[in-house]
């Protein structure tokens, strides 16, 4: 009944109607953080190794910064349900901006073992962003809307990996081209962060009401503000039904392999296939152009067959593309297979996206979110992406773990990869269903 009357109410509309106020704040704001970070991100194992790291390190820094996260998303969550989420978004888009100057000076791995701790330690707002963003966009558009917030920032991502991949190239490549082109890029970040701390704090408006709101906070109130949203975390999680903790189940174990994976894409690339900084680039940059251009479309779908539809649809493709990475060739394979992987994307982040907030009111998302966020299962070719306090242990034991079996085999990772994959389509397909009545 709901998607029917907003079917009506929108009727006549641009399909971009919804591209207004805090969504269209927060999709600029993506834009500008999409063509600062998406520039090194892809190259951050590379960097690693170029720093006298090893794949174990590799897998090292990317454990300690998701286990970094986990520590005050609860925190974050908590704040955005009872005082508000703007300027928790923005003051705290200050400090994990300041954050990545460890990246820009680092002379080893250690130092950019630190950067990624407080960096990601920084990201507790995370939750309040993603409640902002559900609250901000109406049920019957949700599907379209997710879409779209992916792929506008999306658009740039495609461009990014290229120029990073030329940056290096004319800085000489080998370890000492990467390191220079590198710390030059992620200064060019820092100040990014800070252009979209003071867009997000001046021109974000709260969605929390206040009748829902308890007020401000203080430093003092912090020790029982800490106390109060660990203690939440329990009635939360009594709060799901049936289908909300079965997908919290599949984000646990879609985290741990994901988390396992996400650093080595490049790693294999380079060392196996024979791949340079360039052609990875390249790659990413094809890929990109897939999903930036099949986003809406999916999203489109979304709202209309249903998310769970969907997520099953990417499910079922997921797993042969995953496993297919290790019969790529060449350059012509990686594409064809991340190309793949991004349709899957597609499909399955607008669609979790849509039925999680489907599922959860808007006095609960800022805690909800904080403990399973809000994207469901995203395959990274990086970082591991997303967050949730159920999530971070699982991917961070991941991300541990991904250095040793690869080192071990460096085919192993996709083989059970894939294998985890099918069995997160059976618990999909045997136990989620749709809410009869979507929230607002």
């Amino acid at each position: 009944m709901v998607a029917l009357m907003d079917g009506v109410e929108q009727r006549g509309r641009s399909p971009f109607w919804f591209l207004r106020g805090n969504i269209l704040v927060l999709m600029i704001c993506r834009v500008l953080w999409s063509w600062s970070t998406s520039i090194v991100y892809p190259f951050f194992s590379l960097y690693i190794l170029a720093l006298g790291g090893t794949s174990t390190e590799i897998g090292f820094i990317s454990s300690l910064g998701i286990l970094a996260g986990m520590f005050l998303y609860p925190v974050g969550g908590y704040i955005a349900d009872s005082s508000g989420r703007v300027k928790l978004i923005g003051y705290s888009t200050y400090l994990y901006a300041l954050a990545h100057l460890f990246f820009v000076f680092a002379t080893n791995w250690q130092a950019v073992a630190v950067g990624q701790f407080l960096s990601q330690l920084l990201l507790f707002y995370i939750p309040a962003m993603n409640a902002l963003q559900a609250d901000s966009l109406p049920p019957g558009v949700r599907g379209r809307g997710f879409a779209i917030m992916m792929a506008v920032p999306g658009a740039i991502r495609i461009v990014a990996p290229y120029i990073g991949g030329w940056i290096i190239e004319a800085y000489g490549g080998g370890d000492a081209g990467m390191v220079q082109a590198v710390r030059l890029c992620w200064g060019i970040a820092t100040v990014t962060g800070l252009v979209v701390a003071t867009i997000r704090l001046r021109y974000l408006k709260e969605t929390l009401t206040d009748e829902g709101s308890k007020g401000g906070w203080s430093i003092r109130q912090l020790p029982g503000i800490v106390k109060d949203a660990y203690t939440s975390i329990f009635e939360s999680v009594r709060w799901m039904d049936r289908s909300l903790r079965v997908i919290v189940l599949i984000e646990v174990l879609a985290s741990f392999f994901v988390a396992m994976t996400a650093p080595f894409w490049v790693v294999y690339a380079k060392e196996v296939v024979g791949l340079t900084p360039y052609q990875w680039g390249m790659v990413m940059l094809v890929a990109g152009f897939v999903g930036i251009s099949m986003a809406f479309p999916m999203g489109s779908l979304v709202d209309r067959v249903g998310p769970r539809r969907m997520i099953l649809t990417g499910m079922s493709l997921a797993p042969v593309a995953i496993f297919l990475y290790l019969r790529a060739g060449g350059f012509l394979g990686v594409v064809a297979i991340l190309c793949l992987l991004s349709l899957v994307n597609n499909m399955m982040m607008p669609a979790f996206s849509t039925l999680i907030a489907n599922m959860i009111p808007r006095s609960r998302r800022g805690r909800l979110y904080s403990l399973l966020g809000e994207r469901g299962v995203l395959i990274s070719f990086g970082n591991f992406w997303g967050g949730g306090f159920l999530l971070f242990p699982p991917a961070a034991l991941g991300a541990l773990v991904g250095g040793y079996v690869y080192k071990m085999n460096e085919s192993y990772l996709w083989m059970i990869f894939s294998a985890a994959m099918l069995v997160c389509l059976a618990l999909i397909f045997l136990f989620v269903k749709e809410p009869e009545e979507a929230q607002r």
